[in-house]
């Protein structure tokens, strides 16, 4: 990194440190969780245990403020309730996210200083993944942009090993590499790195192969925490 670029995130921080973080958590099942018979917080959760361990004022943003199964329970952190607000969708593909994106913002109240994508994980077995995950993933950031044009981005790279999962990486990695900017960065996260996904394993990070457990989750928001760390927490 360059004294440019220093001076940049160092202003970015200032701007960002100036009042309340909007975060929006976007994403398919990994985001929303919830179902009742098991701790499925999703990242969410730790992530924001370690926001406020930070000090960070922060406020996640969604549509959404209920898990799959609507009786499922977020713990409260320290004698705070946890904030609820996300845009997670079980089961939905990215296109289908994209298409309705436009619609879920209308209910965010608040437009996003920083977005967290986690999309994919239902388009592994696509016909066509640069027509059925790439395209609508750069139509989202376009979007996210119109809301926000100093919007941070984090895109996480699924964190499975399958073949549909391998065959998207390097068109994430090729969305950050052409469209990333000094005003909007965006960083691809290799949450895979390190990750069981085998619930076998001796040290599981999965419920099931795909959704993360309370270790996967941490692991989840660790990887998320480090690359928000910059542009949140003064040293």
């Amino acid at each position: 990194m360059n004294f440019i670029h220093v001076c940049i995130l160092m202003i970015m921080v200032c701007a960002l440190s100036a009042e309340s973080v909007n975060i929006l958590p976007l994403g398919d099942s990994i985001t929303q969780g919830g179902k009742a018979n098991r701790k499925e917080y999703t990242y969410r959760y730790p992530l924001f245990c370690m926001l406020k361990d930070a000090k960070v004022d922060f406020n996640f943003i969604g549509s959404m403020k209920k898990g799959l199964h609507p009786q499922a329970q977020w713990p409260d952190y320290k004698g705070e309730a946890f904030d609820m607000d996300h845009e997670g969708h079980y089961g939905w593909k990215t296109a289908k996210v994209w298409e309705n994106l436009e619609k879920w913002s209308k209910k965010w109240g608040a437009k996003p200083d920083i977005a967290i994508i986690h999309l994919g994980t239902n388009d592994q077995g696509a016909a066509d993944h640069v027509k059925e995950v790439k395209e609508p993933m750069v139509k989202i950031i376009n979007f996210l942009r119109k809301q926000n044009p100093k919007v941070i981005i984090l895109i996480g790279q699924l964190n499975l090993n399958s073949k549909g999962a391998k065959m998207i990486r390097p068109l994430f990695d090729q969305i950050g590499k052409d469209m990333s900017t000094k005003e909007s960065p965006i960083h691809i996260v290799h949450g895979y790195k390190g990750c069981n996904e085998n619930p076998n394993h001796k040290e599981p990070h999965t419920f099931d192969w795909a959704h993360p457990n309370p270790a996967g989750q941490k692991k989840m928001a660790e990887d998320w925490f480090a690359v928000l760390k910059p542009y949140l927490v003064k040293e």
